[in-house]
């Protein structure tokens, strides 16, 4: 037990790379946009939600979608962070507000997008992945804490700028931003390697979500009977 604590204790003493990080609304919007749809290509759960299309098709498709939900928050008071000249980014959304707003579906242009998707992926989008995910939060979560909670909507490291450190230092930026009001942190790890990353940084998984069962494998592509794809979702306090 000492031997564990003391590790612990020298892994809190290392210091951390210092970047320059920097926080911004839609003037971030599209270079954000371009970073994480390379970032997020291939990523099961947006391999799943574009299951309609052939994998080598998705690229365009992704990042129109992602360009409307990006647009969609900012037009919600969404916090476009980079952290050193876009090596990892992300969009964080401040307590109360939500991409997903009726108000502003249209002009941000998501419902357009979503019907580029289809209909299979706009159910899977709206219903299978909002409806699952909102399920877990009253497991952990108060009322008012469901009410107004921040939310890490998306974030991603650039291919070429992995195993930097950068994504740690985006996450400590956005955990101080729920420091700072004593609020919630809230996210939903897409794959083993980020939910032991932000398990590393302190988040608690609530639980496991299973998407597309009997429909796609575990990578998101179609497979009859296949496994599904597993999120996890996961939250912080200050």
């Amino acid at each position: 037990m000492e031997a564990q604590q003391q590790q612990n204790q020298e892994k809190q003493q290392t210091p951390q790379p210092q970047y320059q990080i920097t926080c911004k609304g839609k003037e971030y919007l599209d270079r954000t946009a371009q970073v994480l749809t390379d970032a997020f290509l291939g990523d099961p759960v947006y391999t799943w939600l574009l299951c309609d299309f052939p994998l080598e098709d998705q690229k365009p498709v992704l990042y129109k979608l992602l360009r409307s939900f990006f647009t969609a928050g900012s037009l919600n008071h969404g916090m476009f962070i980079e952290v050193d000249n876009f090596g990892s980014c992300g969009l964080l959304m401040p307590p109360g507000c939500k991409v997903d707003n009726p108000l502003t579906l249209i002009p941000a242009g998501l419902i357009s997008a979503l019907f580029t998707i289809g209909i299979g992926g706009c159910k899977r989008a709206v219903f299978e992945y909002g409806t699952a995910t909102h399920a877990m939060m009253p497991k952990v979560l108060t009322k008012a804490e469901q009410d107004k909670h921040w939310y890490v909507f998306i974030m991603g490291t650039a291919v070429d700028r992995r195993k930097q450190g950068l994504a740690g230092a985006l996450l400590r930026y956005m955990q101080d931003c729920a420091r700072s009001d004593g609020r919630v942190l809230w996210l939903e790890a897409t794959t083993e390697y980020s939910r032991d990353l932000y398990s590393k940084h302190g988040f608690t998984t609530v639980g496991e979500v299973v998407l597309g069962k009997g429909q796609v494998g575990p990578g998101g592509l179609p497979k009859k009977g296949g496994e599904g794809v597993t999120i996890w979702s996961m939250y912080w306090r200050p």
